[in-house]
């Protein structure tokens, strides 16, 4: 294969591993259902996953230049990897901070914190499932073999 072929067939393969981090995040956040019984479970699942897509969309940029660094210097470790997505999910919880409104919730209304221990948790381990499986699928082959000089 050629050397155009081979920057598309990685190109292609950092496309799907963040495509697929991204939804493994989403359908954590759905199956450990944070919903509480709000909406039903169909309306829930797709309010989640819209929510996510336009997160995604926001972040989508400062992440893929990441990857692209990461592409271009050949990182390959898992623990650069996780880390990433450890500080890509304190991004959306720092953002869903600062979106909050700033009143005290009132328990006898049945309001809760916008940040709580749970949410906290599954945005983490969100953030670590997505960016596991974006290594699974184009992370540890970072980055394309050096051509030889001849």
């Amino acid at each position: 294969m050629n050397r155009f072929g081979s920057y598309l067939v990685r190109l292609l393969r950092v496309a799907i591993g963040f495509i697929a981090g991204l939804a493994v995040a989403a359908a954590m956040v759905v199956i450990l259902d944070l919903n509480k019984g709000g909406l039903p479970e169909p309306l829930a699942g797709a309010a989640a996953i819209g929510f996510f897509t336009f997160l995604a969309a926001r972040m989508l940029w400062p992440l893929l230049l990441v990857l692209l660094l990461a592409e271009v210097m050949r990182w390959r470790a898992l623990a650069l990897h996780l880390g990433l997505g450890l500080l890509a999910a304190a991004a959306v919880l720092g953002w869903t901070w600062w979106q909050a409104p700033q009143e005290v919730p009132d328990p006898i209304l049945g309001e809760e914190p916008v940040l709580t221990t749970a949410r906290i948790a599954v945005t983490l381990g969100a953030g670590l499932c997505g960016a596991l499986v974006s290594w699974l699928i184009a992370g540890r082959s970072a980055g394309l073999p050096i051509p030889e000089r001849t």
